[in-house]
């Protein structure tokens, strides 16, 4: 019977049209080679069994006895038996031949094919010094002879196993009509001719390694092929799997990391060739090259590899997939000319968790210098946080909030201040000392809180009660139940407030006396402006916010939010209200039809930096300005509404991801607005999908 056939080839396509593939087959016990012909003009197969004269008869019996197995996929009619040639002797065992010192040296042909163009001879030969020629009838072709090492023959003969035994003669193409033939030289001795040499269709993967001519090729032919393509598949398919990696290559792969959103992580070095073609590879033979990967340089791997001329080169590598199982097998391969090698593996991986700050705390436990995480948080970060930081939002968005109402608000408010809460809320009641001092506040503002830290929540809900009975000033509670950071907080207040205008203001923001939300408000009776900053200064009284700038910071080459004037006396609050690039979100005033345009803020930074800025570039995007107002002073204690963000390596991480973001949305006016300080041609960034 007729076994399963293996090592099979990949369909090429000729000029003529017609499809062909090869496989080594098993028919009857016998191993032989099945070739397999589609021609797309009769829409048939044919199958050809290729064997020698001594399996022929055998062959012909089988299917004289079974004739179940003629036939093919579209039709019936018995396979040809092509026969490949009558084995020269030098073809079936090794053919001794003798110097004139009669000194015996055997010689032995293991193949002879055509492949690509050229002819291809494989053999043996245990004289160091042998020479041959190829002749094609009476024509000598020109030929190439290499030689190698064959530990196999060494062992059987009991030869010096470093000695190259092996030899591979290429030579031109020629015509199929003339017979092939081998003419051996050996000093002082006479001319060995083989007789007629029979022909074999293709190479096994082991005889290919040994014909480094081909495989050069056949590698630089893979390196002109998009990576992944079917003409690249197809042209990998021609390369054998290497016995060995080949020197000067070498890789580990040190993690792999799978996101619950599908997409994944693999992380680790590689040190080749600038040129070389190395690609990750899963189980289900997805490929990624390597050169799409975020490459740093690893110096520790540098200095253990210092012999090599690459040392140098970029060698750690993060790559991310689009696509992984969440238990996956990942290979590191090479396609050298050797062939194809597996420079490391790795089964299984870390699932990353859901929330994006435990998400990104695992990602940035990768090591990459801070010089260099710009383009890393574009090629890796934000392609992987994007998407879970999205699933995130969704899941926050199914979750009903609980309101409380303390006292009666307004009915139709003029402005809805809307104050975040995180961590703390001692200082609630310094903001509801100022506020029941200034009259307008009491009579057309709806003052929300918005519990924005589950952990707080019945601690918070005490003190809001505890307030209200003391100062009889009416406020609303909204609780999210989860954390939704900065900008998701802003969102779920506004979502509850039915002013005119939103004022967001920061729980550590303390008016320094009534008047100043009226004054803000005047300026944004100005149709043309879309939202108005104040003048908030430090507890020592010099300047924290009065508008906010962008300076470009090459050694990081991202674009930082700068505070000018900072630590500068005080702006006359006599002063006119003026024009600025962006405001801070401490305290900023906006229409509520103008929110509802820009679609509020921007959830999907992560765990803030850069919200305010978004939401000040959204604003101008739509068509209005942004001013800010110096008559409206009050004391910020920056920062201390929200703690607990991390220690310094993760907040300098965050906000460069963060800067990366903004960057590739806001690109232009970053760079050419003429309202910032210094416009700047910064360095081209990688475009991200965040």
């Amino acid at each position: 019977m007729m076994g399963k056939s293996k090592s099979s080839r990949m369909w090429r396509m000729p000029s003529s049209g017609i499809k062909s593939c090869w496989s080594e087959a098993t028919v009857g016990g016998l191993g032989c080679k099945l070739y397999s012909v589609y021609n797309p003009d009769t829409l048939k197969y044919r199958n050809y069994l290729l064997a020698d004269q001594e399996s022929k008869l055998k062959l012909k019996e089988i299917f004289a006895g079974q004739p179940q197995l003629a036939g093919t996929q579209a039709e019936n009619s018995a396979p040809a038996i092509r026969e490949i040639g009558t084995k020269a002797a030098v073809q079936r065992q090794p053919v001794i031949v003798k110097d004139s010192s009669a000194r015996e040296f055997r010689l032995f042909v293991d193949v002879l094919t055509r492949l690509d163009g050229q002819i291809i001879i494989l053999g043996w030969c245990t004289s160091p010094v042998m020479t041959m020629d190829l002749l094609a009838g009476s024509q000598r072709l020109v030929s190439t002879l290499t030689r190698h090492a064959r530990g196999d023959v060494a062992e059987a003969l009991s030869l010096p196993s470093g000695d190259m035994f092996g030899f591979c003669l290429i030579a031109e193409e020629a015509s199929r009509a003339a017979a092939l033939e081998l003419a051996v030289h050996l000093p002082r001795a006479a001319l060995f001719r083989s007789g007629p040499l029979a022909e074999k269709t293709g190479l096994s993967d082991a005889q290919r390694a040994l014909v480094p001519k081909l495989l050069e090729g056949r590698v630089a032919a893979l390196q002109r092929l998009p990576m992944g393509s079917a003409d690249w598949w197809e042209a990998l398919s021609d390369l054998p799997e290497a016995s060995k990696v080949p020197s000067g290559f070498h890789g580990f792969v040190e993690g792999v990391f799978v996101s619950p959103a599908g997409n994944g992580v693999v992380f680790g070095w590689a040190l080749h060739p600038e040129e070389a073609i190395v690609w990750l590879e899963d189980e289900m033979q997805n490929i990624h090259p390597l050169k799409s990967a975020f490459r740093r340089k690893r110096q520790d791997i540098s200095e253990a590899f210092r012999s090599l001329s690459w040392c140098d080169m970029d060698s750690a590598f993060i790559a991310v997939l689009p696509e992984i199982t969440h238990n996956p097998f990942i290979k590191l391969r090479a396609a050298t000319e050797a062939g194809i090698v597996t420079l490391s593996e790795r089964g299984g991986a870390e699932m990353l968790p859901a929330n994006p700050r435990g998400a990104a705390e695992n990602l940035f436990a990768i090591e990459t210098e801070a010089e260099h995480y710009c383009a890393r948080a574009a090629l890796v970060d934000w392609p992987v946080l994007a998407p879970i930081i999205a699933r995130h939002c969704t899941e926050l968005d199914a979750i009903t909030p609980e309101t409380r109402i303390f006292g009666t608000l307004p009915g139709a408010p003029e402005v809805s201040v809307i104050v975040p809460l995180y961590k703390r809320f001692d200082f609630m009641e310094h903001q509801i000392l100022e506020f029941i001092r200034d009259p307008y506040f009491r009579e057309r503002v709806e003052l929300i809180y918005v519990i924005d830290d589950p952990n707080i929540q019945s601690a918070t809900l005490a003190e809001a009660n505890k307030l209200f009975q003391l100062y009889d000033f009416p406020f609303k509670v909204v609780s999210g139940l989860q954390n939704r950071g900065f900008s998701g907080a802003n969102n779920l207040g506004a979502q509850y407030a039915s002013g005119k205008a939103l004022l967001f203001l920061n729980s550590d923001v303390i008016p320094q006396g009534p008047g100043w939300l009226e004054k803000m408000l005047a300026v944004l009776e100005d149709e043309t402006v879309g939202a108005v900053g104040a003048q908030l200064l430090f507890p020592g009284g010099g300047i924290q916010h009065i508008g906010m700038d962008f300076e470009y910071l090459p050694e990081f080459r991202i674009w930082s939010n700068q505070h000018p004037g900072a630590g500068m006396p005080a702006r006359d609050p006599a002063s006119p209200a003026f024009d600025v690039p962006a405001a801070t979100g401490a305290c900023l005033l906006i229409r509520s039809a103008v929110f509802a345009q820009i679609k509020g803020w921007d959830t999907g930074y992560l765990l803030g930096d850069f919200e305010d800025s978004h939401f000040c570039f959204a604003i101008r995007a739509a068509g209005y300005r942004i001013m800010c107002q110096p008559a409206a002073t009050l004391t910020h204690l920056e920062r201390q509404s929200f703690t607990g963000i991390g220690g310094d390596a993760f907040r300098i991480r965050m906000t460069i991801c963060n800067a990366v973001r903004h960057q590739a949305l806001w690109k232009d006016y970053l760079e050419q607005d003429p309202m910032i300080s210094e416009p700047a041609q910064a360095p081209q960034q990688d475009a991200t999908d965040a």
